[in-house]
């Protein structure tokens, strides 16, 4: 069975043909920018989303084009209405034709932008966040910190080459009162899409030396409205709800506050009105000292004064108590010293009779004592001669048995005995195995010596 076909280009010809016929020319659709690039001719392409609101799924998309002509007066036409750079992520409501081409298939032509949308919608998600914010009950967390005084070491969140910090730096640093601060930068991105994720990473390094910083400042300096979205972050300003140190802001922005400026601790406008604040700070706390110390200094001199008037007159009173106590105290005295001299008289008298009934019975006690001590003496020294001469009894009879001993082991008393003592080389021979024929041995007996030769064995 045979059927007719058609090309493909014939195919995509009926489609636009159709398209063409049953479209209406121009239609106002809106959608979520998710892809944007400008070619090097001017050309914008962009790819236009929808998501459902409760989970963000893509249900539709679409390809789209901005002609370089129309792109350059849309892009003003659009940041200058709303403050916002065209760029992904944006929600958008656009004037669009449908095209069909047979080579690149479907599209969007945009040929008008209504900015008031834009507005709508980044107020909308501005205030979902704020919302958030609130329900989670963290949206006033960083401002409840108290505020140090003084505040003097500062971290400092910027871009290095941000003309901004260099105003604050100077300004702070410079300040006409002479206060001291202390200042350490934490780069950062502060506009495009790494903002965000920059800030955060600086907060998170300023995290790790919470307890030496009194407060930090996120300032940025110069740049359009258009630069402040990352300012209007959910996961920026969570963070900053939850910094344990409090948060100022001078990020330029004049008209409106971003989510970011309502959680921190403390919202100026610009970097060097954050300085201004910073320095302000202290000389409010300085203006209270000065209050303070010219209150005490005022308040001891008005103690001084009556505490003088107090002593003057003391002083007036104070000779005549001083006579009358002198008197009375007199005759205290002189009642107390005949007192004093009757009793003494009483307790030596009584005193002296104890001491002498007290030195008879110590002296018929030491009598008693020394009697009893000269028997002990003589029985002890009775005892000691009695054990000397025994001793020196057993010590004598122990020796003559020893001399006795000696005497009958002498060598002279053994040769008496008929015993003799042979030597061989000056020394006693014991063992005759030892002398050999021809050599001279000694005899020695009682009477006299006898040499002798051996003449064999």
């Amino acid at each position: 069975m045979e059927h007719s076909a058609l090309s493909l280009s014939e195919l995509n010809g009926e489609i636009k043909s159709i398209l063409r016929e049953h479209t209406q020319k121009k239609y106002w659709v809106t959608g979520e920018i998710s892809e944007l690039k400008v070619n090097y001719s001017g050309h914008c392409y962009l790819e236009l989303i929808e998501k459902k609101p409760e989970s963000d799924q893509i249900i539709a998309r679409s390809r789209a084009t901005i002609w370089a002509q129309s792109f350059r007066m849309i892009k003003s036409y659009f940041e200058t209405t709303t403050g916002q750079l065209l760029r992904e992520g944006l929600g958008i409501m656009v004037k669009v034709s449908v095209e069909f081409h047979e080579v690149y298939g479907l599209s969007l032509n945009i040929t008008d932008i209504e900015p008031t949308y834009t507005v709508g919608q980044l107020a909308l998600k501005k205030q979902q966040i704020i919302e958030r914010l609130t329900e989670e009950g963290v949206i006033g967390m960083n401002k409840e910190l108290e505020f140090p005084a003084p505040c003097h070491k500062i971290a400092v969140i910027s871009s290095v080459t941000a003309a901004g910090y260099e105003d604050f730096a100077d300004q702070l640093l410079n300040n006409p009162y002479g206060y001291s601060f202390y200042l350490k930068l934490f780069p950062a991105v502060m506009q495009g899409e790494e903002s965000e994720n920059s800030i955060i990473t600086a907060l998170d390094r300023v995290y790790q030396y919470e307890y030496f910083f009194d407060a930090v400042v996120i300032i940025r300096g110069g740049g359009s409205q258009a630069d402040l979205s990352c300012f209007d972050s959910y996961w920026l300003a969570y963070h900053i709800t939850q910094f344990p140190i409090p948060v100022l802001t001078g990020i330029g922005h004049e008209q409106d506050d971003s989510v970011v400026d309502l959680v921190a601790h403390t919202r100026l406008k610009t970097p060097t009105a954050v300085a201004s604040f910073l320095i302000d700070q202290k000389a409010q706390l300085h203006v209270r000292l000065e209050e303070i110390t010219d209150l005490i200094s005022s308040r001891t001199r008005q103690t001084f004064e009556m505490n003088k008037r107090k002593l003057y007159d003391l002083a007036g009173r104070f000779h005549y108590v001083v006579n009358n106590f002198v008197v009375q105290r007199t005759k205290q005295l002189e009642l107390i010293g005949y007192r004093l001299s009757s009793a003494s008289r009483q307790f030596l008298l009584k005193k002296e009779a104890l001491i002498a009934q007290k030195e008879n019975r110590l002296k018929i006690q030491t009598i008693s004592i020394m009697k009893n001590c000269q028997y002990e003496i003589n029985t002890t020294v009775k005892l000691i001669r009695h054990t000397i001469r025994h001793f020196l009894s057993n010590r004598s009879q122990k020796l003559e048995l020893q001399a006795s001993r000696m005497a009958y082991l002498d060598p002279e008393h053994i040769l008496q005995r008929g015993y003799s003592i042979t030597k061989y080389k000056n020394k006693a021979l014991t063992d005759a195995s030892r002398v050999n024929p021809g050599e001279q041995i000694e005899t020695r007996l009682y009477h006299g010596t006898i040499n002798s030769t051996i003449i064999k064995e």
